[in-house]
């Protein structure tokens, strides 16, 4: 995208006179745990810090980024000292009005679409091999691992095509016998695909 979604969102949220009055700023620890229930009336948008978001999944969200569209019930385990905004969802949808033709539950596909990746490609073997509960901004896999495992799931075209742009956009790094994956940038990159798909759909 030209530019990320999620910050456009973040901007137009804060800047509306009225998000003062409806947001509450909340503070969390390191490895505290946030239980989110089911259909809650509220949004996180993380101002300072990375958490992770599981619901036997693999996640990451950074600054700027805003989790909880899914309506169904997660945790939140922030991987350092994190700063959120914690947003009425009814503020949310009142927001996107003004944005155009993006609705909540078009952020709510987004936001399962890329916690269940089910295109068959090395980024879901990604995603799928991460550990459940992640909790570092990288993560590192011998590179003949993963030759021998993606080979036999991915055509190899699809996968050097995509080591390379995954590599061009400074996600994943050739560290000698080991392949590095920045998580947080990785996860962004999905999400900003999605939001990307979305856009050009509606236009």
């Amino acid at each position: 995208m030209q530019e990320k979604f999620t910050m456009e969102l973040m901007l137009t949220l804060t800047n509306n006179p009225r998000f003062q009055e409806v947001a509450e700023l909340v503070y969390w620890d390191e490895d505290e745990i946030i239980d989110c229930p089911e259909n809650s009336e509220y949004v996180y948008a993380i101002d300072e810090g990375e958490v992770t978001q599981f619901a036997q999944r693999n996640s990451s969200w950074g600054k700027g980024t805003i989790l909880g569209f899914t309506r169904e019930a997660t945790k939140i385990r922030p991987l350092c000292k994190t700063v959120a905004w914690k947003i009425p969802l009814a503020y949310v949808a009142d927001i996107l009005k003004i944005m155009g033709n993006v609705h909540v539950e078009d952020l709510a596909a987004i936001e399962m679409n890329f916690l269940n990746r089910r295109k068959e490609d090395c980024i879901k073997w990604f995603i799928t091999e991460m550990p459940h509960r992640l909790h570092t901004n990288s993560w590192k896999i011998a590179q003949d691992f993963f030759r021998q495992e993606i080979m036999q799931e991915v055509p190899k075209e699809i996968c050097v095509s995509q080591v390379n742009e995954l590599k061009k956009q400074h996600i994943l790094y050739e560290l000698g016998y080991y392949l590095e994956i920045d998580v947080p940038q990785f996860h962004g990159y999905l999400r900003d695909l999605l939001y990307d798909k979305l856009l050009k759909k509606i236009n």
